[in-house]
């Protein structure tokens, strides 16, 4: 895109699901950088646009259908591609072959169609689902096996070893993050981390929540605004600091027990009805991360602390 105010090139952005939880603040994020990003939906919920929906290049779009990421790719020629458009795991565990043609399918077309265009970088998002069996219970890290127990997490596996052999077959400067459970309010697609989120929006909407994991459960926490914020920070890194090519990024460290989480939503909300119910053997999904390659290598670190994600969550929650 040519900027006739200042005759300069802008470097272009589309981003995939860029109406969801991550996706939509990385727009937001670039559109205050004043790049000339371009939003790809399936649906035509842009709420999480409010406010720069006009200053963004919006295109209808759907990972299923086979030849609309081709035709996506081949009209906006992007400089730059952030594919965090996917089907996510509950959904995808009621339907595993549309999540497959999606997340798969859709991806191996998405990224050949990448290359085809031009575009010079993918940051794609992982997840900490293409950990599950053979963790021992510990901490994992960049190098801990992977051995998916669900098809979303088997889709991300295989995005993230195409992608790195597109690295280094075509020169496609592919990067990928392992989100963990991403924190913040306005989530409505269940998940078994999800109460993450929903044990601070709920009590901060005067609504009682019930906890499924007992609190000494541990899960890795990320606020949204981190999340984008991870994303364009590894686009940015310089390709000698980008060695791992995919990352662990976590927040808080060391991650709060749900009880603990619990206990600072209550600091803040004294009449916070949360309730423990799970039995004491539900820990075993517990996870902890070890990140030490993301701020190794190009110096991740996270803005929010346990506070400072409650408070947010709170306060964007009510309005206030």
């Amino acid at each position: 895109m040519i900027d006739s105010s200042c005759h300069c090139v802008l470097m272009s952005t589309l981003i995939t699901g860029g109406t969801g939880f991550i996706g939509a603040e990385i727009a937001r994020m670039l559109v205050a950088s004043d790049e000339d990003v371009h939003v790809a939906h399936r649906s035509g919920n842009l709420g999480r646009l409010e406010g720069i929906a006009d200053r963004v290049q919006l295109h209808q779009f759907d990972l299923s259908v086979p030849g609309s990421a081709s035709a996506l790719l081949s009209e906006v020629a992007p400089d730059r591609l952030f594919h965090f458009g996917a089907i996510l795991t509950a959904p995808g565990e009621d339907d595993p072959q549309a999540l497959l043609q999606a997340n798969a399918v859709g991806f191996i077309e998405i990224i050949e169609a990448a290359r085809l265009a031009g575009t010079r970088q993918m940051i794609f998002a992982s997840s900490i689902g293409t950990y599950g069996r053979d963790t021992g219970g510990g901490i994992i890290n960049d190098l801990t096996l992977q051995r998916p127990g669900s098809v979303y997490g088997v889709t991300k596996v295989l995005g993230e070893n195409l992608g790195a052999y597109y690295r280094q077959k075509y020169g496609l400067d592919f990067r990928g993050l392992r989100y963990p459970s991403i924190v913040g309010p306005g989530v409505t697609t269940w998940s078994v981390a999800q109460y993450t989120s929903w044990m601070i929006e709920k009590p901060a909407l005067g609504e009682p929540f019930d906890v499924w994991v007992p609190p000494e459960a541990v899960v890795a926490v990320l606020h949204y605004q981190d999340a984008a914020r991870a994303a364009i920070e590894l686009s940015d890194a310089s390709s000698d600091a980008v060695r791992s090519i995919n990352y662990l990024v976590d927040g808080v460290q060391p991650t709060p027990t749900a009880g603990e989480l619990a206990d600072v939503v209550r600091s803040r909300i004294p009449d916070a009805e949360i309730n423990f119910s799970a039995p004491a053997d539900a820990i075993a999904g517990s996870v902890r991360i070890d990140d030490s390659a993301a701020r190794d290598e190009w110096g991740w670190r996270p803005s929010f602390d346990t506070e400072g994600m409650v408070d947010a969550v709170i306060a964007e929650a009510t309005g206030s």
